[in-house]
């Protein structure tokens, strides 16, 4: 079944403007209003990526947005929005209701790029689901450092200090260390990378997206790989959960591709890295804290 792509806006010109830009690229559908795109994901869905203009009457594009997300969780949800509603927009990545937002106007090769990595990582998600249903995937549990990968716990591929040394580097902090915070940087489309191109492939791209990472971090920050496809940081700041949620917020969003060399040619691959926070006082052990991380799977928004 072809991907599809839904746009929602108030304007019937605007949506016929999309449609006539896109309709070579994509298969693309249009709904008037939020009321209206849900109707078409019931009736016509599922689709694989949706984008919402903010501004809507009745009910706005992070509140079509967000029953979406409780329709379809997998489609990759996306927001337009003016300068005037990016805290909005802000707000709306950080609960996880959208995955990216768009500022208008957006340029045709802007929507395309963003559609482009929006289908890789629905493909990625879909992927991971059929295997699972295949008894493919073992689970994993986050009890034993040993079941969290399979390298050796003290240095990861990418060659960071793997989960042994995060625990032991968390271990005096938790509940205790108000300003630190722990950060889950998922590399969505790993798996997807790796069944494409192939293993050695997967892990330079994977080395690409810490080496990204560490170079956008503060130098005092520590970063650490914690799962196959998971990135773990441990930082101090002296600002709230929200204003650091909007640094990495910004962080990830400058993540646009890995230039990779595959069979001699040099392709460009999208590198989009999902995130989750979490305050390290709030939590009496670390179990208790990956527990919460456990709640919140890092990378299905």
């Amino acid at each position: 079944m072809a991907n599809k792509i839904l746009f929602v806006d108030d304007e019937p010109a605007v949506l016929d403007g999309y449609t006539r830009m896109l309709h070579r690229e994509f298969k693309v559908d249009t709904a008037v209003g939020g009321d209206q795109g849900l109707m078409l994901i019931d009736c016509s869905g599922p689709y694989s990526v949706v984008i919402s203009d903010m501004r809507m009457p009745g009910m706005n594009g992070a509140e079509f947005l967000s029953q979406v997300r409780q329709k379809s969780p997998e489609t990759v949800r996306m927001l337009l929005t003016g300068y005037t509603d990016i805290n909005a927009a802000i707000q709306a990545v950080n609960e996880g209701n959208i995955f990216r937002y768009l500022s208008k106007p957006c340029s045709k090769e802007a929507l395309v790029e963003a559609i482009k990595i929006g289908l890789d990582l629905y493909d990625s998600v879909m992927a991971e689901k059929k295997l699972a249903k295949k008894g493919q995937i073992i689970e994993e549990s986050r009890s034993e450092p040993a079941d969290i990968c399979q390298w050796d716990n003290n240095e990861g591929p990418t060659g960071l200090p793997g989960p042994t040394q995060a625990r032991k580097h968390l271990a005096p902090l938790v509940g205790v260390d108000t300003l630190s915070y722990v950060v889950l940087f998922k590399i969505s489309m790993l798996q997807t990378v790796e069944q494409r191109y192939g293993e050695e492939t997967a892990g330079d791209y994977l080395n690409s997206a810490a080496q990204f990472l560490v170079q956008a971090l503060r130098p005092d920050d520590k970063l650490f790989h914690w799962g196959r496809d998971v990135l773990m940081a441990v930082i101090r700041r002296t600002i709230s959960p929200g204003a650091l949620r909007m640094e990495i917020d910004r962080l990830t969003l400058t993540s646009s591709g890995q230039m990779m060399n595959i069979n001699g040619k040099s392709i460009m691959l999208a590198c989009p890295i999902a995130f989750d926070l979490l305050t390290v006082s709030k939590y009496s052990s670390l179990n208790d804290m990956l527990l919460a991380f456990d709640a919140k799977p890092i990378g299905m928004i």
